[in-house]
């Protein structure tokens, strides 16, 4: 399933990694100053979202994150080599990340091509680049979609009632839930021991558009930025809740859902 500028951003936004909406006036000046044209497929992703964590990943390349433009770290400006070129054999020059952290950086590479940028991977402790995509369009059809070993439950209950439904039929009870991780509520049984702990996850499909954690010093600016709800997975129904369980319990799990007519598919059923 292909990544588009509605679909690859995670949900919900960090919305500290998130840049004020693009204006046509950003772009150009943000290509002025690299001295480059950016691929106009980043562009449209970023005119849907400025920036953030996406759900998409790359085979064998560490990628979260497309960064913006504009006045907020991680930004696409501005970034100086200068002090990590005596690090490697390899021009930076012409280089321009859109992802990383310091060690590494995923690329626009104009270092062949100045309108019509390469995607490069570069190491700098490793002294290593590598091509990853002839173009910006490339590298989106090679990203695959993030999903685990998550369960999905179809339910008309909310989750405090499916909450409650679980720990009857698995005997257990649940923690308080904790949003502060990943910014909507996570609850958690344990079913193992002391000397071998295994764990239950339950958490909704649907939450916040945006959120920020109470500590961030921009916390009041932000924490009314993206108002209302969404989905984790829009192609997973609104209402469905996910449910991730440690191997060695997850046949434990998987039966109790069943004897209680808890309707229960994997996740990645969705995408095939």
């Amino acid at each position: 399933m292909a990544a588009t500028p509605q679909t690859i951003w995670r949900a919900p936004a960090y919305l500290p990694y998130l840049q004020p909406p693009l204006t046509e006036e950003t772009i150009a000046t943000a290509q002025q100053q690299l001295g480059y044209k950016l691929p106009s497929e980043y562009l449209d992703l970023l005119r849907v979202q400025n920036g953030g964590y996406v759900r998409y990943t790359l085979p064998d390349v560490p990628h979260d994150v497309i960064e913006g433009i504009g006045p907020y770290f991680p930004s696409l400006l501005p970034f100086d080599w200068n002090n990590v070129q005596e690090y490697v054999s390899f021009p930076l020059k012409g280089l321009v990340p859109f992802d990383g952290d310091g060690h590494w950086h995923l690329c626009f590479d104009y270092r062949q091509n100045a309108t019509a940028p390469l995607i490069s991977y570069v190491d700098i402790e490793c002294n290593r680049q590598s091509t990853v995509a002839n173009s910006f369009a490339q590298y989106l059809s090679m990203l695959q979609l993030e999903v685990g070993k998550e369960y999905v439950i179809e339910t008309e209950e909310d989750i405090n009632a499916l909450i409650a439904h679980l720990a009857s039929a698995l005997s257990v009870s649940f923690a308080p839930p904790n949003s502060f991780a990943q910014g909507y509520p996570v609850y958690r049984a344990a079913l193992g021991t002391t000397d071998h702990p295994q764990w239950l996850w339950v958490s909704a499909n649907k939450v916040p558009r945006g959120f920020v954690r109470p500590d961030d010093a921009r916390y009041e600016q932000l924490k009314n930025l993206l108002p209302g709800f969404t989905r984790r997975f829009p192609e997973v129904p609104e209402n469905a809740c996910f449910m991730v369980a440690t191997e060695d319990v997850r046949p434990r799990v998987l039966g109790a859902c069943a004897r209680a007519r808890i309707n229960v598919r994997p996740i990645i059923s969705y995408f095939q």
